[in-house]
């Protein structure tokens, strides 16, 4: 662990990093404020880069119940610490020794809001209480959490089959029956406009 203060520390951030680039999987980085350019540095150089908004509500995953994470935290500052006091509790972190990292850990509060759900004191209260602004607490937050997952769009069909169904016809019939949901990213390749007619002449069938 390293930390460093300074009008620009980016050269700083890239030499300490570039002494584990064989074995970095990704870099996850606060993209609120300032950190959102020092993020797009960081890719200039090369490194797997992923901008985290932690004051973004959780995504909500119904199937869990009482455990979905949208109806216990607030947030994913929330919810990320909460997966480092978790893996703190599985002996699950090694190598911690930096005494002023420990200090902030042992001083963040959390609360609860009216709904019941969790959240950590902001830096404005903490301030109140003489409590510095936890960064590398929060980097530590940061290189444990998981950002919410992205769902890209990749066609996959050949330009040569999209090119069957142009008229949106019977051709397309066959296509969206044989379809099911196996093959969602094969909507992609379908030229514009197939999709909507066949959505009027088959009303209701999403």
């Amino acid at each position: 662990m390293d930390a460093w203060r300074g009008q620009d520390t980016r050269g700083q951030a890239v030499r300490f990093l570039s002494q584990f680039r064989s074995r970095l999987c990704l870099v996850n980085v606060d993209a609120i404020g300032i950190g959102h350019n020092f993020a797009l540095h960081l890719r200039s150089e090369r490194f797997p880069v992923e901008m985290v908004n932690v004051s973004l509500p959780c995504p909500s995953k119904p199937n869990l119940g009482e455990n979905d994470p949208a109806k216990r935290f607030v947030n994913l500052k929330a919810c990320a610490y909460q997966t480092l006091a978790d893996a703190f509790e599985r002996d699950q972190v090694d190598g911690l020794t930096d005494e002023e990292t420990i200090g902030q850990l042992a001083v963040i509060r959390r609360e609860l809001d009216s709904q019941g759900r969790v959240k950590i004191e902001s830096k404005e209260r903490a301030r109140g209480r003489g409590e510095l602004s936890p960064d590398r607490a929060d980097a530590l937050m940061l290189a444990v959490c998981k950002p919410p997952p992205k769902y890209e769009y990749t066609p996959a069909l050949p330009q040569q089959r999209a090119a069957d169904h142009l008229d949106g016809g019977p051709e397309l019939d066959d296509f969206i029956s044989d379809f099911g949901p196996r093959r969602p990213r094969e909507f992609g390749m379908l030229p514009q406009g197939a999709l909507a007619r066949y959505f009027r002449r088959n009303r209701g069938a999403w």
